[in-house]
């Protein structure tokens, strides 16, 4: 944990994390915001469904392809929490990713919410949060995958050793070079 947190490459992973959440989250939900606002001047016309899909979808994999190189693009804590559980990352680094991407999160929302604040009906940032779905859903996929569809060879105690080491046997981030690429290929 502490070699982590010493390394420029982890904090540049965390800036990542934070900076392409918030952009993920500024353009997703600005989009769906859109939807039920009417269009310029035309009182009847709204957002097609269409349009806030391909925002959703065309944000995700072109951030996910942008910083996916520097943090793996996990975006999301409910993915941070699977590749946790599945011993893809330390306990250190998945705690500073959801806190960075929760806080890249809040940041969208706050701006988001001060551009739509004259709009009529705005709820943005009073709706109920929702975490439990997503964090269980994720969690069942991890052990679905890693114990049934795709066990490793490792043993269990092996894995768990990438929680406090932070050391990645299948998936090297924490490369010294800071201009060095990684390929996310399994041994």
């Amino acid at each position: 944990m502490a070699s982590e947190f010493k390394k420029k490459l982890f904090w540049r992973a965390v800036v990542a994390e934070f900076l392409a959440t918030t952009l993920f989250v500024f353009i997703s939900i600005g989009s769906a915001l859109g939807f039920k606002y009417p269009v310029g001047n035309n009182q009847t016309a709204v957002q097609d469904n269409v349009k806030v899909s391909l925002a959703f979808g065309l944000s995700i994999a072109t951030l996910a392809q942008s910083v996916g190189h520097i943090s793996g693009a996990h975006l999301n804590p409910a993915v941070t929490l699977g590749l946790l559980l599945s011993c893809q990352i330390s306990i250190f680094r998945a705690l500073m990713y959801i806190i960075a991407q929760c806080v890249g999160a809040i940041v969208a929302t706050a701006i988001l919410s001060g551009i739509t604040s004259s709009l009529t009906g705005n709820s943005l940032g009073r709706n109920d949060i929702f975490w439990v779905g997503p964090f269980i859903g994720g969690a069942l996929a991890v052990l679905i995958y890693d114990f049934i569809l795709a066990p490793r060879s490792s043993d269990l105690t092996d894995r768990v050793k990438v929680w406090t080491s932070g050391q990645v046997e299948e998936y090297d981030l924490d490369a010294d070079d800071i201009n060095s690429r990684v390929e996310m290929k399994p041994k």
